[in-house]
């Protein structure tokens, strides 16, 4: 069951600027995220499978204790991305399988270090950087540039044509309502809110992933517009298996579905989903606080809008 927004039934004349930027920015990154990622996986099979001597996948084996397969590039990738990549080094080594060729344990341990670290300088000069891993918001860490950068951020097409189709129809129309300076800072703060939330969520879950995507700063406008301006009408298409229609519902109806949803599909789902349900939930908490704010303060000039609405 799927309601899809496709238009709002609102006359805004001015041009949601800022709107329009942060949908070209997040189709830019993507293509750059594309280009760099292909280059990236071409470059990981290559080394993996054509790179490595029978010796070194069996060493990697013992490293990750399993008796088949080729663990390259989870273990190389494992030492890319942590903060102290010597250390994670020294740490795979520890938890390594004697290997048998020495008669004490240190000059075993010294053996599996040394052959590791040559893997694994061989895998970063011949491997490139995954753009999308670097832009990526990873929980464990409280990064202020990857808050951000995360969020313009995507995972695939139709990840990212889904929540600019969301953004476009519900973002144009707060930051029309809002004005522009409100409306950067307020998607600042839900890029960096959400992240900080996702991260609070998953304290001490080693499992945790990173994350991509706009779809919290998608719910906070969702919820911000359905607050300032409840009874305007979102036209959505409907369908359920082979049911297909057009609706036209009021925001706040469309605001309370999705956000109970999210929160149904959040509890079903626990610690193993692969969607980022907090950031939509902490999403739609920011939208409503800037909708409160305006409903309270700025309350004529929202009857005024309000009156535009037929």
């Amino acid at each position: 069951m799927l309601f899809l927004p496709y238009r709002i039934d609102l006359e805004l004349t001015k041009i949601p600027v800022f709107t329009i930027l942060i949908c070209f920015a997040c189709i830019f990154i993507y293509t750059k995220q594309y280009t760099k990622d292909q280059k990236h996986y071409e470059s990981v099979q290559y080394f993996c499978t054509q790179s490595l001597e029978k010796q070194e996948i069996a060493l990697l084996r013992n490293i990750s204790h399993q008796d088949v397969g080729n663990q390259c590039y989870e273990i190389f990738e494992g030492i890319r991305s942590a903060v102290e990549p010597q250390q994670k080094i020294a740490d795979l080594v520890k938890q390594a399988e004697p290997i048998g060729l020495f008669p004490n344990a240190l000059d075993d341990y010294n053996y599996i270090h040394s052959r590791l670290s040559n893997m694994y300088q061989r895998y970063k000069s011949r491997v490139p950087d995954s753009l999308t891993e670097n832009l990526a918001y990873d929980p464990k860490e409280l990064n202020l540039f990857k808050m951000v950068s995360s969020t313009f951020s995507h995972g695939s097409i139709p990840h990212l044509i889904g929540n600019l189709i969301f953004f476009f129809i519900f973002a144009s129309s707060v930051e029309l309502i809002v004005g522009k300076i409100t409306y950067v800072g307020f998607i600042a703060v839900v890029s960096i809110g959400t992240s900080v939330a996702y991260s609070y969520s998953v304290r001490g879950l080693e499992a945790a992933l990173p994350t991509v995507g706009l779809s919290g700063v998608v719910m906070a406008t969702i919820v911000a517009l359905a607050l300032m301006m409840p009874m305007v009408r979102i036209r959505c298409f409907f369908w359920f298996l082979v049911i297909f229609k057009v609706f036209r519902i009021p925001a706040l109806i469309l605001a309370v579905w999705y956000v109970g949803w999210d929160l149904y599909e959040m509890n079903q789902a626990g610690d193993n989903s692969a969607i980022n349900y907090v950031a939509h939930v902490s999403g739609a908490f920011m939208g409503a606080l800037l909708g409160l704010y305006f409903l309270i303060f700025r309350k004529n000039h929202l009857r005024e809008i309000n009156s535009t609405v037929g």
